[in-house]
């Protein structure tokens, strides 16, 4: 396979969503976020689902704390949407001040495209925010 081809096969293989709970995640501003690595054992079951975040960020906009504050019903998924929202930064100049004591919500929505049959590693979760 090529190297543009295995690019499409990680590209293809799951995707997340992020949707925005809340006003003040709607004009969020971010200065890192990268997508987590899944692990094979969520690909190879055929893994989907919601998680809602409850994120608290530090001064600096990176996250202090990332809650399960709606469960997937997977612990796996949950633990993939909390280690990666750990790893986000959001810009300083777009916090609100309740972003460094309540928090705001982020829901991240996993889904595996069905049509992609072989896996090529690593393999990261694709998200947009809506």
């Amino acid at each position: 396979m090529t190297t543009t081809g295995s690019r499409h096969v990680i590209y293809g293989v799951c995707a997340a969503v992020v949707l925005l709970l809340g006003a003040n995640s709607a004009q969020a501003q971010w200065a890192n976020k990268p997508a987590p690595p899944l692990p094979r054992s969520i690909l190879d079951q055929g893994l989907s689902g919601s998680v809602v975040l409850r994120l608290v960020f530090a001064n600096d906009g990176s996250v202090a704390d990332a809650q399960i504050a709606r469960t997937s019903g997977n612990p796996g998924l949950d633990q993939v949407a909390r280690d990666g929202a750990m790893k986000w930064r959001l810009n300083p100049a777009s916090m609100q001040a309740s972003d460094t004591t309540v928090g705001r919500q982020h829901m991240i929505k996993f889904y595996q495209n069905g049509r992609v049959a072989r896996r090529v590693e690593p393999i990261k979760a694709f998200w947009k925010e809506l």
